[in-house]
């Protein structure tokens, strides 16, 4: 594809992608698991490069270890409010090789970037702190009035908003919009079925495709603290949070509606997924194979997608989450220890206890992106 012309088009935020894209992700979310373990297409740093695969993906930098302990101890000490604790990680941290591959321009990986106990914090900063704020949208609100949780003020300082999950599991804290199409749910059908998505700082708004100006919140600054570190040319602005259920897909589409070239990048979190990307924009040619032109990609928790240049507006899809491959040490979650079980007070913690285990059948994609230029 022309470059010029690629650009010309990449804003148009209801473009049809190309067929052979929408294959590829059919077949990724039909196959069997038992085929998918053994499709040697598929990138799977755990298994290794195939010789192929090492041909195409090339290490192309090195996030240096300093730089990660860095980033993840100063995220760790403004999400707990203990700045200037030079205390170090539990975790033994190394050099993160960033690999691209070469038919697919700005494709880079950076396989386990975030080590665990940075990803634990950084889901329960977002599940339990931001998604208390109304401000930072979430599905649900479409169709439900919710009753957020009122935080029991100290006196002497502002306490935080309590999580959505002190709630009761069966409790019930929200009524339908309408009443006659939308039976009331409780707070377990809530986020363990129908939560999809939240979004953090400017607003995407889902029906239009756009980011309304001067929205009512920003991107937290825990959580760009420790983007910013990892990838400082990018000014976090924005972060679409998807939330899968084991059976849950993401289809076809463009990350389009941003307003600036940068570049995005994307966290997994808790279970594996198989994601698909495109090369170009027009459909193949007569005998050309689908497999030159899609690349598949099995992300894990801790895994970094950054897209730029070329593959930053180009087609791709999450077919498939893989049920149990949740890490055993994020599977219990919100029944959390260490760093994000902190500043938990025993009421929580045993609030907690009753959401044992929400994590080990999700997988949480929190897609940063900058959207202003």
């Amino acid at each position: 594809t022309d470059k010029e012309d690629f650009k010309d088009h990449h804003h148009d935020t209801h473009a049809i992608p190309p067929k052979f894209i929408q294959e590829q992700y059919w077949h990724y979310n039909k196959v069997k698991i038992s085929d998918l373990e053994n499709d040697e297409s598929v990138v799977d740093w755990n298994k290794g490069l195939s010789e192929e695969q090492a041909k195409v993906l090339k290490p192309v930098s090195t996030i240096s270890k300093s730089a990660i302990e860095n980033a993840c101890i100063t995220f760790r000490n403004a999400a707990l409010g203990t700045e200037g604790d030079e205390s170090p990680l539990e975790t033994e941290i190394e050099d993160v090789t960033v690999y691209e591959h070469a038919d697919f321009p700005g494709l880079q990986i950076a396989p386990g970037i975030l080590p665990p106990e940075t990803q634990v914090l950084w889901i329960s900063q977002i599940m339990h702190q931001y998604m208390a704020n109304p401000k930072h949208k979430i599905n649900l609100q479409t169709d439900f009035d919710i009753e957020y949780p009122v935080s029991e003020d100290s006196g002497e300082t502002e306490a935080p908003t309590p999580s959505l999950f002190t709630y009761d599991p069966q409790s019930t804290h929200s009524t339908p919009k309408n009443p006659e199409t939308q039976k009331s749910l409780n707070m377990a059908q809530m986020l363990s079925r129908k939560l999809r998505w939240l979004t953090l700082g400017e607003q995407y708004h889902w029906p239009t495709r756009s980011y309304p100006r001067n929205g009512p919140t920003t991107f937290p600054s825990d959580l760009s603290t420790l983007v910013s570190g990892l990838f400082p040319h990018i000014r976090p602005e924005s972060g679409v949070c998807l939330l899968y259920g084991q059976k849950d897909y993401m289809p076809v589409h463009r990350d389009v509606s941003e307003l600036c070239e940068r570049a995005l990048a994307s966290f997994s979190f808790g279970c594996d997924g198989i994601f698909v990307i495109a090369r170009g924009e027009g459909e193949l040619e007569e005998g050309e194979d689908p497999k030159k032109r899609t690349v598949a990609i099995r992300v894990r928790s801790g895994d970094c997608v950054h897209l730029d240049n070329e593959t930053r507006w180009a087609w791709h899809a999450m077919p498939r989450t893989i049920p149990g491959s949740c890490p055993q040490w994020l599977a219990e979650w919100p029944a959390v220890k260490g760093d994000a079980a902190k500043r938990v007070s025993e009421k929580e913690r045993k609030a907690y206890q009753r959401w044992k285990g929400f994590m080990g059948a999700k997988r949480l994609n929190v897609s940063v992106r900058q959207v202003w230029d």
